[in-house]
């Protein structure tokens, strides 16, 4: 989830590089990077943590469930991006792709036993619904919705790590 966090939040220093030009740009990806490489490296520490863990019960038929979550929306956001782009509605792929994502996180709330999903997934949906009503594509689109979800990815990451 850090990787996809990582990459949402290039999205965020598209819409920061609309806003801000020169060295003060360079200073804010800078940032950026910092930002992403220190909660990497967080989320790595909860996770290889050595304390005892809770055993969480998953539904047997929870590889099954994921396969199929992530086969449909593979397919969905393939589709998004297709009929888009025929529309030439290419600055929408975003807000498709982050609802897409949102809602993948619902199915795999129960399976996994993973009750944070829930949020994750109501956080990148609405986010998703939220930035449709900016305009498509413009900097405040692209700053809402790619730090966003990067921060929405980041603290589930953390989470799971940490819960285990």
């Amino acid at each position: 989830m850090s990787a996809f966090a990582s990459m949402w939040e290039i999205l965020g220093v598209s819409g920061l590089a609309s806003r801000v030009q020169g060295p003060a740009l360079f200073s804010a990806f800078a940032a950026a990077v910092l930002v992403a490489a220190a909660v990497v490296a967080l989320t790595v520490r909860l996770g290889t943590r050595t304390r005892p863990r809770r055993i969480r019960r998953v539904a047997p038929s929870s590889l099954r469930v994921f396969r199929l979550v992530n086969i449909g929306q593979t397919v969905a956001i393939v589709a998004a991006v297709f009929a888009l782009g025929r529309l030439d509605l290419w600055d929408y792929i975003p807000l498709a792709v982050c609802l897409v994502v949102g809602l993948h996180f619902l199915p795999l709330a129960r399976s996994f036993a993973q009750p944070q999903y829930w949020w994750t997934g109501g956080l990148l949906t609405f986010l998703a619904l939220a930035c449709a009503l900016l305009p498509a594509g413009g900097a405040d689109a692209r700053l809402l919705l790619g730090f966003g979800a990067a921060l929405a990815l980041w603290a589930t990451a953390a989470h799971v790590a940490h819960r285990g």
